[in-house]
């Protein structure tokens, strides 16, 4: 029996071994994207006993904070899933050449989850130096939001006359379709018909 709509349990409600069990929950469930089985649980907190771990999910789904799909092995979901944090702390601006001046104690947050929040986003890898000219590397993400039209100007995820996928700003002229790279310096790409996979909305690099 799960919490009423609206009914709120804190984790200071749980005994210790409650605490831990839902711990553990949510950490397989946030890094692997499901949660573990009740013989996996058994077997990480030394429970012998089926029964001793399920009264442990009973309890944790009484209080609200797990939901449970009957007949699956993997059926554990958390009611209030974490959401992935996509914001960091501005420190400051930077001019090559000048001196940078850091605000160590800034509080400020610049937010960036439109590049991963919304269900219609992906992404895709870069392979290859065919993007090298527009500072995009191998190995760089390209986040899309995925739709089939733009508006000139716009950054798409498309593929050229069949030809084979491009990544350049579109522009539509009265008998064809001019794409341009993000470097204005790279010759345009003419085409009779392109099919938009997406926007390009972010290049998301690590090292």
């Amino acid at each position: 029996m799960t919490a009423e709509p609206g009914e709120h349990f804190s984790r200071s409600a749980l005994t210790e071994r409650q605490r831990d069990v839902f711990e553990f929950l949510r950490e397989m469930i946030v890094s692997h994207g499901y949660g573990p089985t009740v013989r996996e649980i058994g077997q990480h907190f030394k429970i012998n006993s089926p029964n001793g771990v399920m009264s442990h999910l009973k309890a944790l789904e009484k209080k609200g904070l797990i939901s449970r799909k009957p007949g699956m092995s993997r059926a554990i979901q958390l009611t209030d899933p974490p959401q992935p944090q996509a914001a960091l702390i501005h420190i400051g601006d930077i001019t090559m050449g000048q001196a940078l001046k850091l605000d160590t104690n800034a509080t400020t947050r610049l937010e960036f989850s439109s590049l991963f929040a919304s269900k219609s986003h992906c992404c895709v890898r870069v392979v290859g130096h065919g993007l090298l000219d527009d500072h995009i590397i191998e190995g760089d993400y390209l986040s899309v939001r995925r739709q089939s039209d733009c508006r000139d100007g716009e950054l798409i995820l498309g593929i050229a006359d069949d030809a084979g996928v491009t990544v350049k700003r579109y522009y539509r002229e009265t008998r064809r379709i001019r794409l341009e790279s993000l470097n204005r310096r790279s010759p345009s790409l003419f085409a009779t018909k392109v099919k938009i996979i997406g926007l390009v909305v972010g290049v998301i690099r690590q090292f």
